[in-house]
């Protein structure tokens, strides 16, 4: 059995594949400016994370089934030592995948789909009355919250509710900055946010909001 420890050119390679979420050309990671040597592609193939299929002299790669379920604990949480800025760059998006996921329970397969598919609607309509929303916004935030008044993160209440549109959910969240013991504000140490909590973020005044807490 290989190192199980990957480098850099193997995870990002590893990170194209789950991309393309379907088999590819070798000649596409080349492309897209990876140079998978053999050495590379055998390593990831022997540790069960990718599948490798000759056609002539061309070679195909896709994800293997245990791929799907491993590759993130495989990739770890931490760059390989002496990989830079481009390692911490990475596996920066890495982590913010690995919360994505955590907080809206889906499944690395759910994330990524093959090029083509859309991913079903959780409900077949969304919810647009404001105080409609507001009512499932508070239901959230207490099945969320700890106790009342804790900070909730928007992406995990995002991720709680995905029958609700985007701009109803904000609509309904502006508005009950106004409600008593509603609080929606931005997190103070901005480093600890992640893509997914930027992304999450309802502008208010031409700040973001990252926070709702509710006593």
């Amino acid at each position: 059995m290989p190192d199980a420890t990957l480098t850099l050119i193997e995870t990002c390679a590893l990170l194209v594949l789950l991309e393309k979420a379907q088999e590819i050309a070798n000649s596409e990671l080349t492309k897209a400016g990876f140079k998978l040597d053999i050495k590379n592609r055998e390593k990831l193939k022997e540790l069960g994370l990718i599948e490798v299929r000759k056609e002539g002299q061309r070679i195909f790669l896709g994800i293997s089934e245990a791929g799907w379920a491993k590759s993130l604990a495989a990739i770890g949480t931490e760059p390989p030592t002496g990989s830079g800025y481009r390692g911490v760059a990475v596996y920066s998006q890495v982590a913010a995948l690995r919360q994505f996921l955590a907080t809206s329970g889906l499944a690395l397969s759910d994330f990524y789909l093959p090029q083509g598919e859309v991913a079903p609607d959780p409900q077949p309509a969304t919810i647009s009355a404001v105080d409609d929303v507001t009512a499932m916004v508070r239901k959230a935030y207490d099945g969320l919250a700890g106790t009342p008044g804790d900070a909730v993160k928007l992406v995990r209440l995002r991720a709680a509710l995905p029958g609700i549109g985007r701009a109803e959910l904000d609509a309904a969240l502006i508005a009950m900055r106004s409600a008593p013991g509603v609080r929606v504000f931005s997190e103070v140490n901005q480093k600890t946010l992640t893509a997914a909590d930027r992304a999450a973020a309802v502008s208010i005044g031409n700040q973001d909001k990252h926070l709702l807490a509710i006593t």
